[in-house]
C-alpha cells in the first residue's frame, strides 16, 4: 500500500511541475507576442490579477494606442504590485510628463529616491524637471547630492551644465560640458550648447565647436542650423549660407533655417528674389510667422511691388496685431501708393 501511495504521489509532483512550466512558458509567450489585443490581457489579468508584468504589457498596448492615461494607470498598478521594479517608476514619470503632468512626475521620483536612494536615473530625471518648471535651486541640489554619493554620470553633468548657463555662470557650464564629454562622447547636445555659450561670450572659438560637431553628427539639423547662426553672427556669411542649406536639406520643413537665408539675402547680399523665395518658404512651414510676412513685405517693397508688399504687411498685423514694423512698412507703401 504504501508503494502505491509514493508512486501516486510521484505522479502528482510531476503532473504539478509539468502544469507550472507551461503555465510559466504561457507568460512568456504571453509577454512576447506582439499580436496579443488590450481584450485578451484583460481576461488574462482577471485571472492573475498579482502578475505585475501582465499590467505592464498591457501600459504598452495603451502607449501603442496614444492612450497615455490608462498606460499610466497600468503602470501605476504594476509599481503596487512589484514595488521592487525600479524602472518602472522613472518609465511612469516619462509617462505623465508627456500627458503635461509635472506635479505627479515628481512625486512618482521622489518615491522612487525614497524607496531606492542610489537611483541615479531617477534622481537626474527629477533635476530635469525641476530645472524645466524653472526650480533651478532644487535642481542643483539633486545634482550635487549624485555627486556626494559618486553617482554623477553624463546626463547628470548635462543637466548641471542646462542650470549653470540659465543663471549664467558660462564658465562652469562649460566645465560641467566637457564632463558630458567625457562621460558619453555622443552627446551631440553637449556639443551645440558649448558652441552656443562661447558665441553669447563673442568668443570665437565657438566657430570651432561646430566645426567639431558638424563632423561628429553631419545629419544633425540643429547642429548645423547652430553653426550657421554662429558663422553668421562671426560675418563668416559664407559659411553661414552653406550651413543653413545644409540644416534645409536635413530637414526640408526647417522654418528658422529658411528665415535666417532670407534675412541675409535682403540685408547682406541685396539678392531680393532669393530672399523672397526663402521668406515664401519660411511661410509655408509656419503660416503663422508674422516675422516672415514682415520680412517678404519689406522686400517686396524694395523691389517696388507695394501691392504685396501691403498684403503682407496685413497679414503680419492680423497675426499680431499693433506689431510696430509692420504698422510702419504698413504706412509707408500706402503713402507711396497715392
Amino acid at each position: 500500500m504504501l508503494k502505491y501511495i509514493l508512486i501516486f504521489f510521484s505522479l502528482s509532483v510531476l503532473l504539478v511541475s509539468c502544469n507550472n512550466g507551461k503555465s510559466d512558458k504561457s507568460t512568456v509567450d504571453i509577454l512576447n507576442d506582439s499580436t496579443i489585443t488590450v481584450d485578451q490581457l484583460n481576461k488574462l489579468i482577471r485571472e492573475n490579477p498579482k502578475n505585475a508584468d501582465l499590467f505592464i504589457k498591457r501600459s504598452e498596448l495603451y502607449m501603442k494606442q496614444k492612450n497615455m492615461k490608462e498606460a499610466a494607470n497600468d503602470l501605476e498598478i504594476a509599481i503596487k504590485v512589484d514595488t521592487l521594479r525600479q524602472e518602472l517608476y522613472t518609465q511612469l514619470s516619462d509617462l505623465y510628463l508627456k500627458q503635461g503632468n509635472s506635479e505627479r512626475a515628481k512625486d512618482i521620483l521622489s518615491l522612487c529616491l525614497f524607496r531606492f536612494p542610489s537611483n541615479a536615473k531617477a534622481r537626474v530625471e527629477l533635476a530635469r524637471i525641476y530645472f524645466y518648471v524653472q526650480m533651478y535651486s532644487e535642481s542643483m541640489t539633486e545634482i550635487l547630492e549624485l555627486e556626494r554619493n559618486n553617482l554623477q554620470n553624463a546626463d547628470s553633468y548635462f543637466v548641471k551644465a542646462l542650470i549653470l548657463n540659465e543663471t549664467e555662470a558660462y564658465e562652469d557650464a562649460v566645465k560641467a560640458l566637457k564632463k558630458t564629454i567625457e562621460y558619453d562622447n555622443n552627446n551631440w547636445e553637449a556639443y551645440n550648447l558649448i558652441g552656443i555659450i562661447y558665441a553669447k561670450l563673442e568668443d570665437p572659438i565657438a566657430i570651432e565647436y561646430f566645426k567639431t560637431a558638424v563632423s561628429l553628427f553631419p545629419e544633425n539639423s540643429e547642429i548645423r542650423f547652430n553653426s550657421g547662426w554662429v558663422n553668421q553672427q562671426f560675418g563668416n556669411t559664407e559659411t553661414a549660407i552653406k550651413d543653413y542649406d545644409e540644416a534645409i536639406n536635413i530637414d526640408s520643413s526647417f522654418y528658422q533655417a529658411y528665415y535666417n537665408l532670407g534675412y541675409i539675402y535682403v540685408n547682406q547680399i541685396k539678392d531680393y528674389n532669393k530672399a523672397l523665395g526663402y521668406f515664401s518658404e519660411a511661410i509655408r512651414c509656419d503660416s503663422s510667422a508674422y516675422k516672415a510676412f514682415y520680412n517678404r513685405g519689406f522686400t517686396y517693397e524694395l523691389t517696388g511691388n507695394y501691392k504685396l508688399a501691403e498684403a503682407d504687411y496685413r497679414k503680419a498685423l492680423k497675426i499680431l496685431p499693433n506689431y510696430d514694423p509692420a504698422v510702419e512698412g504698413l504706412n509707408e507703401v500706402i503713402e507711396k501708393q497715392r
